[in-house]
């Protein structure tokens, strides 16, 4: 019997709630010396399939005074809470600071890095892929490093490291509180600091702008001159499990992608927005890349789509159309530089994707975008069009394209707060949602849900949102916060190869976890029992790469959410 509840807290104001997986009639909030300050009574809900449990919710909402508790029935007791007015200080700090672990190159710093610190890696130079390479041969190589490693793996990949950034610039524009988080990295001199001007000391970029800038360098490195994108810079096949620094094998570029060239313009563009602000060379450097990438698209109409070629184990980020991309592409670049030629592609890019999404959901072929999510609100690295749509939102003009895109986002918001009525956590996920990085599902959907309550508010969608939260930080069948670091019962063991080999106990604190799979790709999550409910298809172990991997790409999305919470939380 558990109590199941956000192991990290809320603040004084939240809906505050937790789910009994048994009948418990009542319960007592306690404090730290086991005094009862709160005595509530539980309902009943019952089993919903994405559980499989019986389940009975309490609401404690009314315990407003801050401080540390645990929900004690009888003799079970949760982990413990707390109320605070900061509450999510540290873990926004925790998930913004795992970018800065995982840079690559010679970024670290043991003064920043801590235990946590690796020599440099990958400094050696990339050559242009083919199965027939001479080692000796150097006369093509490219420096490509830096950036910031993508996932378990030491691989970085253009479009997966462009959506990651989108996340937090978008973050950014949505929600500048953003821009005053402080999470202990280096320092990054820039022309002026409008937000701090009368300080008399040197300007810096804020930290999220910092580490973000890091990102954005080794992109700009992954451009030709004639605009094109390499898709990814990786080894021909992944490392074994060892430290970066050991990882001596030949780097390589792959091949140019229309998707990853339409993710560069889409991504410098809107990052020019942003730097502007601190630093007009960089950013006119990122305008210029811009519009070299455009300029590619405009010159090579026809999609020009990636997978690995023969020989090659790598991830690919295979996608199945560019056109999410260019629309992308075209809205932000009509977003930043207010020409009607983009928003005119923006249109008819639009109208490409609603065809291709309508033909691919008719054919059965659910596996480009969610049968459920529409095309103008995917946030994830395969489908981008939802972030084109933020960009033609920030805008804030009322015209036919940006009618049709609130009307798509407050849909799906819709949606998935009839989703989340159907279980006793209120999770707004389906059990066809629990696939391969499904938090990272969940964290897209309440991407969408807190951008809805900003253009088009309503009280339903903030309850829906801080419960997405709680799941991930421990309101869930596992009892577990899939934020390393953060709660009672945080998950210990990511599939991630320098938290895995580096000799230290714990991993270093904010990776979010991929979460619980049904599909149990790998060897040893394939031996979990077939008939699990989809919530408990879960184990903590550093080989379960198809369930507790870590990417960017989960992380970005939950500092986007936690920003809007943070505005609105206090």
């Amino acid at each position: 019997m558990k109590v199941y509840l956000n192991q990290v807290g809320f603040y004084p104001e939240d809906d505050k709630r937790a789910v009994f997986d048994h009948d418990a009639k009542e319960y007592d909030v306690v404090d730290e010396k086991g005094n009862s300050v709160f005595h509530g009574s539980v309902s009943h809900f019952g089993t919903d399939e994405i559980s499989g449990d019986d389940t009975y919710t309490a609401d404690f909402s009314a315990l407003k005074t801050e401080g540390k508790y645990r929900i004690k029935s009888g003799d079970v007791i949760s982990s413990a809470f707390t109320v605070s007015s900061n509450v999510y200080d540290k873990l926004m700090k925790d998930i913004c600071k795992c970018f800065y672990y995982l840079r690559c190159g010679d970024a670290l710093d043991k003064e920043y890095a801590g235990v946590y610190y690796h020599e440099p890696c990958h400094m050696t130079k990339a050559a242009i892929y083919n199965p027939d390479f001479d080692p000796g041969d150097e006369k093509d190589m490219i420096d490509v490093s830096g950036g910031w490693h993508d996932a378990g793996d030491f691989g970085r990949y253009s479009t997966a490291g462009a959506v990651a950034l989108a996340h937090l610039l978008y973050g950014i524009r949505f929600f500048d509180n953003l821009l005053d988080v402080e999470f202990d990295i280096p320092k990054v001199k820039c022309e002026r600091n409008d937000r701090n001007q009368s300080s008399g000391k040197d300007a810096t970029l804020p930290d999220i702008l910092a580490e973000a800038k890091v990102e954005l360098d080794f992109l700009l490195k992954m451009q030709r001159e004639d605009g094109g994108v390499w898709h990814k810079v990786t080894t021909q096949y992944h490392a074994p499990f060892q430290m970066p620094e050991d990882d001596h094998g030949q780097l390589f570029l792959y091949n140019v992608s229309s998707m990853a060239t339409a993710d560069m313009a889409a991504i410098c563009a809107l990052a020019y927005t942003v730097y502007v602000n601190y630093d007009k060379i960089y950013a006119d450097r990122l305008l210029a890349a811009a519009h070299r990438s455009y300029e590619w698209l405009n010159n090579n109409q026809d999609s020009v789509l990636f997978s690995n070629p023969a020989n090659s184990g790598t991830g690919d980020y295979t996608e199945a159309e560019d056109i999410s991309n260019r629309y992308w592409a075209a809205a932000s670049m009509y977003e930043t530089t207010g020409d009607k030629k983009y928003l005119e592609d923006a249109s008819k890019y639009k109208a490409e994707l609603e065809d291709f999404d309508k033909k691919a959901k008719n054919s059965g072929n659910h596996g480009y975008i969610s049968a459920k999510a529409g095309c103008l609100v995917g946030m994830g690295w395969a489908e981008v069009g939802g972030l084109g749509s933020l960009s033609l939102l920030l805008k804030k003009e009322d015209n036919e394209l940006t009618s049709d895109i609130r009307k798509a986002f407050c849909e799906e918001a819709d949606r998935l707060c009839k989703s989340a009525a159907k279980n006793g956590f209120m999770l707004c996920m389906d059990k066809d949602d629990f696939i391969w990085g499904s938090n990272m599902e969940l964290l897209k959907y309440l991407m969408i849900l807190t951008v809805t309550d900003k253009t088009d508010p309503d009280p339903k969608y903030k309850p829906v949102i801080r419960a997405g939260i709680d799941y991930l930080l421990g309101c869930n069948s596992m009892d577990t916060s899939y934020v390393t670091g953060n709660g009672d019962k945080a998950y210990k063991h990511p599939h991630l190869r320098p938290t895995a080999t580096d000799g230290i106990d714990e991993p270093w604190p904010g990776l979010v976890s991929g979460g619980p799979n049904r599909g149990l790709q790998d060897e040893r999550a394939s031996k979990l029992p077939k008939d699990l409910p989809p919530m408990k298809c879960y184990l903590d172990h550093e080989d379960c790469y198809s369930l507790n991997e870590i990417t960017i790409y989960w992380n970005s999305p939950l500092v986007f959410v936690l920003a809007g919470i943070m505005n609105g939380g206090r």
